[in-house]
């Protein structure tokens, strides 16, 4: 494989691609979800990170269609397999792990976008169950081996359900040089279990998802179009997760600083995370996701504020 793109050089800023399927946070057609691409691009984003589902493929071929007109070198491609499309509406999300499976759908991704090869590929929320189960994980590491040998994929990772198994995969499985799991500020599990001290000790690269957590951080949620995956949760944890924007709205002391850019500077705090990911459904959020790119790094102290409120408040129905 003679592409040179090194890892020091993704930037903090990825883009998390479920939106440009179209079916999770409203309708978005081919040409616009290829102009946001190209956007984003212009922006200085590398890193785009996909999966064989988002929009029942619709995202991978999107990023593929925008892949013609540039070089593939200077980005880096990130895709998932193990689940099987499903409506993003509904709890139930069936997968299938089964080698012969991962391997269909792999060359499946590989074609959709448009390239001989993915720069990094994850097991896409694996259950914890196969987690454990090492013959099985052995059998799927064996064929990513064999798929990163014949220049097929350069890395390869774990996006996991919950923070929680990141544990597991640390672990037990020094293969995964990447993981994949929710951090923003409602949502420090990562912290409490200690993940990012010891991904850093493994040399593990983190990728932080959900940044905005769902968009609630960015500002009010309207669920105006049938197809948004964020229906599917009860009014509670909504009420919840609405009113988190308020909570941590004055939880730094600096000026011309909004929630967006805490939770975006939060989410990259730790050494071990590589980049985060939130989706983007425009140019206007392509811009002000950007601008915490050239704002001063939050200090231990201010961290350690942003953790105080963290634990006196309660992010999840019980």
């Amino acid at each position: 494989m003679k592409n040179k793109f090194n890892l020091s050089n993704i930037t903090k800023l990825g883009f998390g691609c479920w939106g440009l399927g179209g079916d999770s946070y409203g309708k978005l057609n081919h040409q616009r979800a290829i102009q946001l691409i190209k956007f984003a691009i212009k922006k200085k984003i590398n890193f785009f990170d996909t999966s064989n589902i988002y929009g029942d493929g619709k995202s991978e071929i999107r990023i593929g269609k925008a892949l013609e007109d540039l070089n593939r070198q200077k980005l880096f491609i990130a895709s998932k397999i193990g689940m099987i499309p499903h409506k993003p509406t509904q709890w139930k999300t069936p997968q299938n792990f089964n080698i012969s499976y991962l391997k269909k759908s792999f060359f499946e991704s590989l074609r959709r976008l448009n390239t001989n090869y993915i720069d990094l590929i994850q097991l896409h929320s694996p259950p914890i169950e196969l987690i454990k189960h090492k013959s099985k994980m052995k059998k799927i590491l064996t064929l990513l081996k064999i798929l990163k040998a014949d220049g097929h994929v350069r890395y390869f990772g774990v996006s996991v359900k919950s923070p929680k198994d990141a544990l597991m995969v640390i672990k037990n499985y020094k293969e995964f040089k990447f993981i994949q799991l929710n951090f923003n500020l409602m949502d420090q599990r990562a912290i409490d279990y200690d993940i990012f001290n010891l991904a850093q000790e493994k040399n593990i690269k983190i990728i932080s998802r959900t940044p905005l957590a769902f968009g609630f951080l960015s500002g009010k949620v309207k669920f105006k179009k049938k197809d948004d995956h964020r229906k599917k949760w009860s009014r509670k944890q909504i009420n919840i997760w609405q009113n988190g924007k308020s909570i941590f709205n004055n939880c730094i002391n600096r000026k011309n600083i909004n929630i967006n850019l805490i939770a975006l500077l939060f989410s990259v705090f730790h050494k071990s995370v590589i980049a985060t990911i939130p989706g983007m459904m425009s140019e206007k959020e392509i811009v002000q996701n950007s601008n915490f790119l050239k704002i001063k790094k939050l200090n231990k102290k201010e961290i350690k504020n942003i953790r105080l409120i963290y634990k006196k408040n309660n992010w999840v129905v019980k």
